[in-house]
């Protein structure tokens, strides 16, 4: 008689840590997208979009990084917090007002829905990614 024996924590485990890069992959991809439809007057809007795992940023630090030039895109390689969440954000003061006023002209490039616009765009593409990989995931698993 054959032994069977249950591996489904090893493979929720699997998954979920699948899921969480892959999902980070095609929000580093919509956050590439978001900044150069953001609106330009000193850059500093568009230095301050990142991504983050686990939970939005200090959104104070990143503007003030972001003001001085630095841009904060690649700022949060590791988990920042505990939840099981990826999150795109631009981080400054004015950074709400700039998406959703539609009637706002900016200087240089971009304009309102600047993140919105790129993440409905491409939702569907990072969720197939995201299905392809865990496929990938578990056919390669011993």
């Amino acid at each position: 008689m054959s032994e069977l024996k249950w591996h489904g924590d090893e493979a929720e485990k699997l998954i979920l840590e699948v899921v969480m890069k892959a999902l980070r992959t095609g929000a580093e991809a919509i956050l590439t997208e978001a900044i150069d439809a953001a609106p330009v007057d000193t850059g500093t809007l568009r230095r301050s979009g990142t991504v983050t795992v686990g939970k939005l940023p200090d959104s104070a630090r990143i503007y003030k990084a972001a003001k001085s030039g630095n841009e904060m895109k690649d700022a949060f390689p590791d988990p920042i917090g505990e939840k099981k969440a990826v999150y795109i954000s631009f981080n400054t003061p004015y950074a709400c007002r700039m998406h959703e006023d539609l009637g706002y002209t900016p200087k240089r490039g971009g304009g309102p829905k600047y993140l919105e616009t790129p993440f409905k765009a491409n939702k569907d593409k990072v969720l197939e990614y995201v299905d392809k990989q865990i496929r990938k995931a578990l056919k390669e698993a011993p």
